[in-house]
């Protein structure tokens, strides 16, 4: 981990400002990646060394120094998202190299990456994480409590990781804070019989708005030598533990992670994992009713996208200077691609999805409705465009 971390801390510029400084437009460089054959998937391996290999060439384009440990969650938030949308950030010149070595698929691409539009993408991620996060969401609040444990059987805490899980669940519209309360007695008693009910008990005693836990912790299983690189296996076992009820989701998995030194495999793996984890957990949290009816006024629950946005700077202040007049409230956003802004927005101040739309052709100078289909588990998406 700490041979891992370091090469943060070498690099030229600081995730707090966001990539700003002088950085070439673009930076052709050669990057590699590795993932684990799992259960003879070479097709899934091969997609995995490639967002590996994507993450790479994100840190290679932007050189990053890292003051603290939320900078280095930030930056692996960001790595995460362009490492699944890398069209108009990293582009593939050419792949010198794909194959198969014994359980191993390793690639070697000669990429190009977009040093402007990933600055551009860390900015909206930071608004993403700043934004209010919507007090309908039955578990808007979640306090965080993820142990460690090494390959010698002892339990840790490490900042970084629990700063990452905070981000990912920031980032889909959830509040999120580190209970130190909760993290120090798991520390001490993750094995406990009755550790559930101990965590929940004192997870209640220091609670301010949250309504539930989220405890886990990620197990460094074992570490080998394959084909010249390191293969290490942990195990991600979390609960997000309801406080004001019984309810209980769990996510348990082994997982690899593959890097040419010992420290990088094991985190590559605890970060692979927190990253399914967070994303399955995120969504079972977030299984709410698009609109609700409560006190007699109407709660809307919507994703506004906008398109045709071939003017970043001028257009995303007026896309979030409409959403407020039109009386939106922000909970998460995204920039699905470099000329695509999605805001999934709540308000109360309408009856009806068609009275929001026409505000907000009102509320932003040079709009239009576009066009599109039904969206994610149903819910209604007002598609914009300039």
């Amino acid at each position: 981990m700490k041979n891992f971390l370091t090469k943060f801390f070498v690099l030229t510029f600081a995730v707090c400002a966001f990539f700003v400084g002088t950085i070439s437009p673009a930076e052709a460089v050669i990057v590699k990646g590795y993932a684990p054959i799992v259960n003879g998937d070479i097709d899934g391996a091969k997609k995995e060394a490639r967002k590996q290999a994507m993450r790479e060439a994100v840190e290679a384009a932007v050189g990053v120094h890292v003051q603290s440990t939320t900078e280095v969650a930030n930056f692996m938030v960001v790595k995460d998202e362009i490492s699944l949308k890398s069209d108009g950030y990293v582009n593939i010149n050419r792949v010198i190299k794909e194959e198969v070595r014994g359980e191993i698929f390793y690639v070697e691409l000669d990429v190009e990456a977009s040093a402007q539009r990933i600055r551009e993408f860390a900015q909206d991620l930071k608004s993403q994480l700043d934004a209010n996060v919507n007090d309908s969401n039955s578990r808007g609040g979640i306090m965080v409590a993820v142990t460690q444990k090494n390959l010698s059987g002892t339990y840790n805490y490490t900042p970084e990781f629990s700063d990452y899980i905070n981000a990912k669940l920031k980032q889909v519209g959830l509040r999120a804070v580190t209970n130190d309360n909760v993290v120090n007695y798991l520390i001490n008693n993750y094995s406990a019989p009755d550790v559930r009910i101990r965590a929940r008990a004192i997870a209640n005693q220091f609670r301010e708005e949250e309504n539930a836990l989220l405890r886990g912790v990620l197990s460094e299983e074992s570490v080998r030598k394959v084909n010249g690189v390191y293969e290490a296996t942990v195990h991600a076992s979390f609960e997000l533990i309801g406080l004001d009820s019984s309810e209980v989701d769990v996510f348990s998995k082994f997982v690899k992670g593959v890097a040419s030194t010992q420290s990088e495999a094991i985190f590559n793996a605890k970060e692979t994992a927190t990253r399914e984890a967070i994303d399955s957990l995120a969504k079972q949290a977030l299984e709410t009713v698009q609109r609700e009816t409560r006190g007699g006024y109407t709660n809307i629950k919507t994703t506004v996208i906008v398109s045709n946005v071939t003017n970043y700077q001028a257009q995303y202040p007026a896309i979030k200077a409409g959403l407020a007049n039109a009386k939106c409230k922000v909970i998460r956003m995204t920039r699905p691609n470099p000329t695509t802004l999605s805001f999934f927005v709540s308000t109360d101040a309408y009856s009806v999805i068609g009275e929001l739309v026409q505000a907000l052709i009102d509320s932003i100078p040079g709009i239009q409705q576009g066009s599109g289909s039904a969206g994610d588990l149903g819910a209604t998406k007002i598609q914009l465009m300039f």
